[in-house]
């Protein structure tokens, strides 16, 4: 009985491989569009949402500030 089960779930599994392999694909791609996306939301709020004195407070050295500029360029005073 233990031995018919294990090769129904293994058949089971190796006929599905495809379902998830295609499954893994389509997490890998809209993961990615979320992390890009998450990327673009944090950089908006660095370079644009924030007030000048909470960015100058942050980045206090000219290492710091240039950085800064490097990222959000022409937002820095």
């Amino acid at each position: 009985m233990k031995l018919t089960i294990a090769l129904i779930t293994l058949l089971a599994l190796t006929g599905c491989a495809a379902e998830f392999n295609a499954f893994k694909s389509g997490v890998a791609t809209h993961g990615a569009e979320a992390a890009d996306q998450a990327v673009d939301v944090n950089l908006w709020a660095l370079c644009e949402a924030s007030s000048v004195g909470s960015i100058k407070r942050r980045f206090k050295t000219p290492e710091e500030r240039a950085s800064y500029n490097g990222i959000c360029p022409d937002t820095l005073p």
